[in-house]
Order: C-alpha cells, then sequence, then structure tokens
C-alpha cells in the first residue's frame, strides 16, 4: 500500500483528532479535491473538518480497504467497508488520483454501494450499436 494511501486511511480511523493534521500532511496535498455523493470540497483544512466532523458523531466506527488496490497512470482503485464492529453500514469505491512529483494524493472521487445493475435482457451497448455487424 503506499505510504500516502495508509496515511489518509489512518486519519479516516483515528481516534485522538488532534493527529489527524498529522497525517493527512503524509497523506495529501494541500489543494486535493475530494467528492462524494453527499460532499465536494478543495482543501487539506476541509477535508480535515470532514473527518472530525466523521470522527466524532461515529467515533465506535471503524474504515477498511476491503479489496486489492488497482493501480495504473497515478490511479489507485479500491474497495472500502464503513463497520460498527464486525456489521458493514456501508460499502464504497475509491478512485484516488496521486500526484507524481510528491506521492501525496491530490484528488479522490468516492463512490457509496455498489453500481446498480443493468436489467433483465437488457444490453450496455448503445442501443445504435447493437444492430451493427462486427468488422472483420
Amino acid at each position: 500500500m503506499p505510504d500516502a494511501l495508509l496515511a489518509y486511511w489512518t486519519a479516516w480511523n483515528e481516534p485522538d483528532l488532534a493527529q489527524v493534521p498529522h497525517h493527512l500532511a503524509h497523506a495529501v496535498t494541500q489543494d486535493v479535491e475530494w467528492n462524494d455523493p453527499r460532499d465536494s470540497f478543495v482543501g487539506i483544512g476541509e477535508l480535515e473538518k470532514a473527518i472530525c466532523r466523521l470522527r466524532t458523531s461515529k467515533s465506535d466506527y471503524t474504515f477498511a480497504i476491503a479489496s486489492e488496490i488497482d493501480h495504473h497512470h497515478d490511479r489507485l482503485r479500491y474497495r472500502w467497508d464503513m463497520l460498527r464492529g464486525s456489521r458493514v453500514l456501508m460499502e464504497g469505491l475509491d478512485v484516488v488520483t496521486v500526484d507524481p512529483s510528491s506521492g501525496l494524493i491530490n484528488r479522490v472521487d468516492g463512490f457509496f454501494g455498489h453500481p446498480t445493475p443493468i436489467g433483465d435482457g437488457a444490453s450496455g451497448v448503445p442501443r445504435p450499436l447493437q444492430a451493427r455487424p462486427l468488422a472483420t
């Protein structure tokens, strides 16, 4: 696991809120961009506030990476779980962009849950392309 990602997840699990800035300094750039279905902001200070709000309201929750970490072109992708004890309360997926010069995270795009499956009989191929013969 990259050091920056380890520091990022340590911040999300840190019970001592005074330590969160220390972890983030080793995890993200000053102008980190953070997006999920509920929030979007820019800056290490805003990320610190978000983590501290969550840790204050849900101090008994933990966050764990729940998959292998895929990586290419300075991007990381992994699944995570939000837990209370051994019970999974929420699942998610993050796509993280790493600044190649510093090795720090400069963008986090988070998604909650799994993508909605395509309905019975439907295709992921756009309708205009379904009827085209394959080129040989």
